[in-house]
């Protein structure tokens, strides 16, 4: 899906406001990285249940919000042991929350 049509598809979704949205994986986007490239500062994105195979390069976008819809018993980030789950390489702030997934299969890359 390219990333002109997700972000028509946030816009039709999402009110017409100045103040932060909620992004729903996977009602509005179909994928958490996908989200996080459409995030802008202070939006939430809201996970369903079920496992998501991801390995998140965390945007510079402060405020996000990540959390899963229903806690972290049915909602899982797996990295699949091939990179670690969230890579976060830029600037965030105390805005910044990852809540309610079961993270699993990560690891650092390198040596």
């Amino acid at each position: 899906m390219s990333r002109a049509l997700l972000c028509s598809l946030i816009l039709l979704a999402a009110p017409l406001s100045a103040a932060a949205h909620t992004i729903h994986v996977p009602a509005h986007v179909p994928q958490i990285d996908q989200a996080l490239l459409l995030a802008a500062p202070y939006d939430t994105i809201m996970v369903a249940p079920g496992t998501y195979a991801v390995n998140l390069i965390w945007p510079s976008t402060p405020g996000i919000k990540l959390l899963s819809s229903a806690g972290a018993a049915s909602t899982i980030l797996d990295g699949g042991d091939v990179d670690q789950v969230i890579g976060i390489y830029s600037k965030v702030d105390t805005n910044t929350v990852v809540r309610g997934f079961t993270i699993q299969h990560g690891h650092a890359g390198g040596a």
